[in-house]
């Protein structure tokens, strides 16, 4: 050994190498079923399992035409009205079934509304709002 050198009890990198075994590892098995399986599932589309709420807030223009037109309020329960009364942020969390049953009474009020009124125009708008909400969700089969 050299003057200046440490003695240590390492070896040298080289020599440490490790043998990669040949073919894909675990990991890159489960990255490549996780892609097929993202692949297989149509863009933009959130799997839901039947039951599970879907929360959606609302500005307080959209929850003063909720709680003040009675066509669209007569699609939410007592507790869900005082709830969207009293809160801060103004939301709602429903099932699907109860999303599509909603979205009915407020297309409803805007289909009686007449032509070009403010009111159409909102509850068009609100309609587009729980549409969207429909269509990026789907309800997944309760066994996978």
């Amino acid at each position: 050994m050299k003057a200046g050198e440490k003695k240590s009890g390492r070896k040298d990198k080289a020599e440490k190498k490790k043998v990669r075994r040949e073919g894909p590892t675990k990991a890159d098995i489960k990255s490549y079923l996780d892609l097929v399986a993202l692949e297989s599932q149509p863009r933009g589309v959130i799997r839901v399992l039947p039951g599970v709420k879907i929360r959606l807030q609302f500005s307080d223009d959209e929850r003063r035409l909720i709680l003040d037109d009675w066509t669209i309020s007569m699609g939410l329960n007592e507790k869900q009205t005082k709830a969207l009364e009293k809160a801060k942020r103004p939301e709602l969390s429903l099932t699907l079934v109860e999303w599509e049953d909603f979205q009915g009474y407020v297309a409803s009020a805007s289909n009686h509304a007449r032509d070009g009124s403010k009111l159409q125009r909102r509850a068009d708008a609100l309609s587009d709002r729980i549409q969207l909400l429909l269509n990026i969700h789907t309800e997944a089969d309760a066994e996978g």
